[in-house]
Parts: structure tokens; sequence; C-alpha cells
């Protein structure tokens, strides 16, 4: 890292001033590093920070801390400079951060000074935060991790003071060249125009097509626009005796770029991976991501601001295992009705792939395709930072609706080969026991005989090839986070049923996944609960409410104590209908005699449930003291004033941007959180 920056300020002075302390805006990295107006903005119903925490910047830097202020112009140095990108569509340019910008700037100017790129160290350059890559020479910006998402760059001299944008760099370098040619060696502050009456002096002029520049002084240089109504208004405020007015230059960006701005490794990555519907729309779990991503970075700038600066950093990303599959082709577009065509597609596209999944010719493809994509990404991730597995660094997967289920099996190594065995065995104990001809059980014992040498030699098989070929993934999960899940009735349709222990040995043991997290929304129509395949009498107790995300006082979830639902208590409706059976029979006559009997049968139906639940409660009593190892179920709160028909409707998509969701993956992803 010396040779390479080395010679950043070899003897070159500064041109200009720079910020005493280092603002947020400066930080382009937005999981990290999100500007005080996106913070703002996004969280305008928000409580505000106190103001301890607000007037503590992450990184305070010092005024030109590497040089001394010069009063000559000269040459800009590196850390005066800064590179921006830009997607398509984009308005503005976005500012790298310093590190990013600084090896940037280094390998532009090694491409300037020899012939033959290949002379120079062609690797490419991680950019914000290690999810993308710079390819200076093509001045491009591409992800990592996935396709798409490209950006341009340019390199930023040269800025417009009102709102700090750079000008294109074409213009920029030939501006600055112009500027060290006339005024090198001049002194900043000589003949300061504006403190001058009348017009101001030009002491330069550059002309471009559209514009004009004008240099007043080597520190004052405006840009004026040639555009015929810029021209008329220049025109008529000089008949009136006023002053023309541009548009004020600056040169070099208003902070210098220091090796220190710049993310903390990373020490916990996370894996974002899409349920149904990815086919509709290529890329959307990348936006999906990103959007967690950046939830989860205003919750601790926000929330946890004292450590942002520590070691401690999750980056999420996201996962595609279904557009590239192929499955049955084009055959069920080709089987699907002409009517309400729209409809259709959207459902093939979208839920087709829950049929998909259970179908025995499909289910090995789209399970080889979310473990092969997890593996590369790993492998790709620790080759990228090979610090990441030495440190410790720990995996989690937060898995949206079928994504969670494909998860569960990947890791757990489920096949539904085991669910064919179990239904042989079924059918064939069933036929002898409803045979009476000994022929025919002798017949059924030898075919049971024979299932289970194939059972057997298929078990064999299994085991051989997990141990050639080793575990399914090549990491180990720390926390599974199920975002919006029908995980539980796939298991409940597989035959799992609560063994009446706390612990999830026969779903999730822990030595495949340390934590699972079931979080659903009270309106989501695919989410289920999980708890009560382990234990049964947790149907009957509440799963645990998500906490807001400005709540004051947060209860740890270790801590919050289990609520039952409220019983149903037939007790008054009993009294009040023996109270009228009473008074009927005290007024008997034949026109009261029906509604008398009905309601004598009334009383024995509600005495009957009374007593079933009085049954019901006193198992539960039995089975109450068995806890689970750790509670499952997690529901995020209502809205308030919101229909329950709207939320059914968007609920199932609505985690991705929850800041309540983001912020309780941020405190079990970083356990230390919880405790400040």
């Amino acid at each position: 890292m010396t040779s390479e920056f080395g010679s950043l300020g070899d003897g070159i002075g500064s041109s200009r001033n720079t910020s005493s302390v280092r603002s947020s805006t400066d930080k382009l990295y937005p999981s990290l590093f999100p500007s005080d107006e996106e913070v703002e903005s996004d969280n305008a119903s928000e409580i505000s920070l106190d103001s301890e925490a607000r007037a503590t910047p992450p990184l305070v830097r010092l005024k030109n801390p590497l040089f001394p202020k010069k009063e000559y112009v000269d040459k800009l140095r590196p850390e005066e400079i800064r590179w921006f990108y830009k997607q398509d569509g984009d308005k503005e340019w976005s500012p790298f951060i310093g590190y990013d910008s600084l090896r940037i700037e280094c390998r532009f100017r090694a491409l300037q000074t020899v012939e033959d790129e290949n002379e120079i160290d062609n690797d490419v350059i991680l950019v914000l935060g290690g999810l993308y890559q710079v390819d200076v020479s093509k001045k491009k910006c591409t992800p990592v991790y996935w396709s798409g998402d490209e950006s341009d760059i340019t390199q930023g001299l040269w800025f417009y003071e009102y709102n700090g944008q750079p000008l294109e760099d074409k213009y920029g370098l030939q501006i600055e060249t112009e500027h060290v040619a006339k005024f090198m060696g001049h002194k900043l502050d000589e003949e300061q125009p504006s403190l001058m009456k009348g017009p101001k002096p030009v002491k330069h002029t550059m002309r471009f097509t559209d514009f004009y520049i004008e240099w007043n002084s080597p520190s004052e240089i405006y840009l004026y626009s040639e555009a015929a109504s810029s021209r008329f208004v220049r025109g008529f405020k000089k008949k009136l005796g006023m002053q023309k007015a541009g548009t004020k230059l600056l040169r070099g960006f208003k902070y210098e770029a220091v090796m220190d701005d710049k993310p903390s490794d990373i020490s916990h990555l996370v894996f974002v991976i899409h349920g149904i519907g990815q086919k509709m729309e290529t890329g959307n779990i990348v936006k999906r991501s990103k959007e967690l991503r950046e939830k989860v970075s205003q919750m601790k700038t926000k929330h946890f601001s004292l450590i942002e600066t520590s070691s401690q950093r999750a980056e999420f990303l996201p996962v595609e295992w279904r557009s590239n599959l192929k499955l049955d082709g084009d055959m069920v577009d080709l089987i699907t009705p002409h009517k309400m065509r729209g409809m259709r597609s959207i459902l093939n596209d979208s839920a087709m792939d829950i049929l998909y999944y259970t179908s025995p010719l499909y289910r090995s493809e789209i399970t080889h395709s979310l473990q092969t994509e997890l593996n590369r990404l790993f492998e790709m991730f620790c080759t990228r930072n090979p610090y990441f597995q030495v440190n410790g660094g720990k995996v989690s997967i937060v898995a949206h609706s079928l994504g969670a289920v494909i998860s569960y099996d990947i890791i757990t190594g489920w096949n539904p080969i085991q669910l064919y065995d179990e239904f042989v065995n079924t059918v064939i104990e069933e036929e002898q026991q409803d045979s009476d001809s000994s022929e025919i059980k002798k017949e059924i014992h030898e075919a049971k005989e024979k299932a289970t040498a194939v059972e057997s030699i298929l078990k064999d098989v299994q085991e051989k090839h997990r141990k050639k070929c080793g575990p399914t993934l090549s990491f180990t999960i720390e926390n599974m986070f199920c975002l919006g899940s029908p995980l539980a009735v796939f298991l409940a349709l597989r035959g799992f049923r609560p063994q009446g222990k706390g612990t999830l040995d026969h779903i999730m043991p822990p030595s495949l996944c340390k934590r699972l997290f079931n979080i659903y929304h009270p309106y989501d129509p695919v989410a289920y609960r999980l708890e009560p395949l382990i234990l049964k009498h947790y149907a009957t107790i509440m799963p645990l409410p998500i906490h807001r995300f400005d709540s004051k006082q947060k209860e740890a979830y270790n801590e919050m104590k289990t609520k039952a639902y409220a019983a149903f208590k037939p007790s008054a409706s009993v009294d009040k209908i023996t109270d009228k059976v009473k008074w009927l029979k005290g007024k008997e006559s034949d026109d009261m005699s029906a509604e008398l009997k009905m309601l004598e049968k009334m009383e024995k139906d509600v005495q009957e449930i009374e007593k079933h639940i009085k049954e019901r409660k006193d198992v539960l009593q039995e089975i109450d003291h068995t806890d689970l190892e750790y509670r499952l179920d997690y529901q995020l709160r209502e809205a308030s004033f919101s229909s329950s028909y709207i939320s059914m409707l968007t609920s199932h998509t609505s985690y991705w941007t929850d800041r309540d969701v983001a912020f309780f993956i941020l405190s079990h992803i970083h356990p230390e959180l919880q405790e400040l």
C-alpha cells in the first residue's frame, strides 16, 4: 500500500481550503454512511436522535490534515480530486468515499504515464464496500456479485459551487490545464475582486461551444452560458447597469479524500434469497436486497451511531436462483388458455414456482440451482475478502417465501424419497393387515423385504455421495431469518409432528443452524407459524411481537413473557340459557314448548363444549411446564388505520422496506447491539 500511495503529495501544495469537520454526506457507501438528507427524508416520521449522538460524526477530520495551507496556485493533489459515479436515469453524480477515490485516482494517473496498459497492475479496484468494481480505463463501475446495475464514473476536478456537482471531466480537464498554465505560482488571494467596486476585471477567458469561463482572479472563476436566454438576460442587466451573474466554479472537491475514509471489514455475510415471482422481474432480488441493506444501515446509523466505526459490519448479497432455470421450457405457456392471458401469465411466472418445487421432476433442479449459487457467491466473496474466514466471519440467510423452504431443504438435506419410503411401508402394512390369504401375506412379506433392501441401498448411496461431495454448503449457518414463509405448512404436510420436547432437533439441529427466526405479518396469507410443530400447546400462545424500531424501551426478546390467546368462555352463555329455560318452564304452554326444546338442546351443547374446554385446559396445564428452547415466531405489529384487505395484498412483499424488520435483523446478527 505504501508504494501505491507514497507519492500522493510529493512536494505539491493545496489550491483551496477544506472543511474542518467531516460531514456524513462525504460518505458514498450507502449501507454504511447515508447522508443526513437521506436519513431525514426517509425517517421524517421517526423520533430524532438526541443532541449528543447527532453532534458526534462517525469520523472527524481536521482541515487539510496532510499538508499545510499554500498561498500559491499549484497542481491538484489526489486528495483534492474526487471521483464520482452515476447510473442511467440518475440526475446527479454521487461521490465515492475517500478510500475508493484515492485508489481510482492513483490508477488513473498511472495509466497516463505508460503507453501500454499491460505494464500496470490491471486488477480491478473494489469500491462501495466491496460490492462493485471499477475499470478505470473504461470508466465503468460494475457489480461484483450480480449482473446489470452498471454505472459511469467521472473525475471531479472543477465543481459548481451551488450544488457541488462536478463539471464533465472532458471540460474539467481542459479548464484545469488552462488554469495551471495561466496561473501557476500566482497568489490565491491576489486582488480580491469581490471586495472591489464596479465591474470585475477579467484576467482570462476560455470559450466552449455552449458556455465560456472567465477568471476574475486565481480563486474567482465563473461559468457563463451561451444560450440565447442567458445572453438576453445579461444584455438586459448591462443596460440597467447591473453586473452580469454567472455560475461560480470551485477547484477541487469540498472535502479532502483520506485513506481512513473507508468501511470496516465485513464480519457477517448475509445471503438474501428470493421466493416466488422472480421470473416476472429478473434482478428484482437485487433491488430488494439493496432496500434491506439501506434500511439496516439507517437503523445502525440512527440508533447505534456510537459503534458506527467499530469493526463489526454486515453485508447483504442477493441470491438469484430462478431466472436461469429451464424447468419445463415453455410447455406451461403452451397449455395456458388465451382468455385472461395476462392474469394467467402472472400466475405462471409466480405461483407456478410452488408447483414446480413440489414436482419430483423439477425439485432437484431448483435446489441444485440455489445450492450452486450460494457456494459460488461464498467462494467469490472469500477470494476477494481473504480475511473473512481467518477472522471468524459468520454467515446468515434471509429467505423470503418459498426461498425459505428451499433453503431449509438444502441446509437439512431433506429428500422426498424419505416420504416415498414411508408411504411404501405404510401401504404394505395395510395390505398385510387386510389380507386373509396366507399366500398373499407371503407375497406382501417378500415385497416388504425387497422394499427394505432397496431403502437400505438408497441410504448407502446417499451416505457415500454425502461423504464424497461433503456438506451441501461450503459454510455453516449462524442465523436463518424466514420472512413471510410457508415452511411450517410444508413440514406439516411432510409428516412433521410435535415431539413433546422443546428442542428443534427434529426440525433444525443447532449443528446445522444456530438460530431460526420466523418473521411474518399478521395478514400475510403465505406465512405460517413454526412453534406448534415443536410443542403443540404453543398454538394457544401468541407469537412474540417485534419491537417498533423507534420504541424507547425495548424489552429483550429472551426476557419477554409468554402470553396466551384469550380462551373461549361459555359459562356466561350457559347461565343465560339456563335462566331462559327455567323461566319458560315456569310459564310452559303449547306455544312455548318448541322454543323450550330448542333451548334445552342448546344448553346441552354448550355444556358439552365447556366440558371439552375444561378437559383441554387440564391437558395444557399438564404439559405447560415444557417450554421451547428458544422462541421462533415473531409477528410484526399491525399498522394503525390500515385495511385488513389491503394489508393482505401488500404484506407479503412489505418486509424488505420495513424498518422494524431491519432493526430486528440488525440486532440479531450483532447480538451485542441489544445490550446498548
